[in-house]
């Protein structure tokens, strides 16, 4: 009874530290998987529309193109505040843990590429690429300038780059 005892410690997993390296390798697998898919999804929507004669239903497209629209304008930003919370470390000027610093960018790049899927999904729906592409389209363009750099993860030693008011020297968390 007493060897089993002395073993049970052996049965919960040891979490590795994730170092700033890693934690960034795994962001740009990330998010060049989530650049690739709705590329693709754009090229089959593209495929699949061209020969589809007329204009599709115009009411389904329009009421689509709003609820995108709206989920662009409402989610996209709470993604934001949400990453906030998780990069609260930056704004003081510290380094932000690498596992925030993922849970972070996934969360808006998932707000992201969710609101592009969204939209796309809408053309295909509708069976008419406009207006529903344009959601997809600004989706797509917000989150090619939010590459990866890990910046917010490294410690400077001039008392930190979000905890400063110049603007020499602020430098948006990426």
């Amino acid at each position: 009874m007493a060897s089993i005892a002395s073993h049970s410690a052996n049965l919960h997993p040891v979490h590795r530290s994730l170092t700033p390296e890693t934690a960034l390798r795994y962001a740009w697998y990330v998010w060049v998987t989530m650049l690739a898919i709705p590329f693709l999804l754009f090229l089959y929507v593209v495929w699949s529309l061209m020969h589809t004669p007329g204009r599709g239903n115009q009411w389904l497209s329009d009421s689509w193109f709003i609820a995108s629209v709206a989920y662009v304008v409402f989610i996209v930003p709470a993604s934001f505040f949400i990453r906030s919370r998780f990069f609260k470390p930056y704004w003081r000027g510290e380094c932000v843990p690498p596992r925030d610093y993922l849970k972070g960018m996934f969360t808006v790049w998932g707000a992201l590429e969710l609101g592009g899927i969204l939209s796309l999904s809408g053309c295909l729906a509708s069976e008419s690429l406009l207006p529903s592409l344009l959601p997809a389209l600004a989706a797509f363009m917000l989150f090619v300038i939010l590459w990866p750099s890990g910046r917010a993860m490294i410690c400077d030693s001039g008392g930190g780059r979000g905890a400063s008011d110049d603007p020499e020297r602020y430098e948006e968390p990426r």
